[in-house]
């Protein structure tokens, strides 16, 4: 009974954590945010490893997904301007993810954590309709 239940545990600890399949096709919204910005979005590609989204300008790169970490390769954006506040707000923003960072799932939420401890909580906001070329 002992090793039924230790197998059925290790299952489900493994199943929780983030695969390919558990982020691609997704798009989700930065919910707890520490930036000056309305609204901070991260989508992935159904298909390939590349990531996108929109501060106040959209950005897009690729990413490798390791069994706990993925690597954001440092994005190509758009060059918008707008106010000083969030146009900083998004420098510092593609700064934070730009690099090796934890990742975990939790029903629709991705949770980000990058080697400074900042922590990223983002909600799953719908499947991708559209993509950054």
């Amino acid at each position: 009974m002992d090793k039924l239940f230790c197998s059925v545990f290790a299952f489900l600890s493994l199943a929780a954590c983030t695969g390919a399949d558990d982020i691609k096709g997704n798009e989700y919204i930065l919910t707890k945010s520490p930036y000056a910005a309305e609204e901070i979005t991260l989508g992935f590609a159904k298909d390939e490893n590349r990531y996108f989204g929109q501060v106040l300008n959209y950005y897009f790169g690729n990413y490798t997904l390791g069994a706990r970490s993925i690597k954001f390769n440092a994005p190509a954006s758009t060059k918008m301007a707008g106010p000083t506040e969030v146009m900083d707000a998004e420098n510092e923003y593609l700064r934070d993810i730009t690099g090796s960072l934890e990742i975990k799932t939790q029903e629709d939420k991705l949770i980000l954590k990058n080697k400074a401890g900042k922590e990223f909580v983002f909600e799953k906001k719908a499947p991708v309709q559209k993509q950054a070329e």
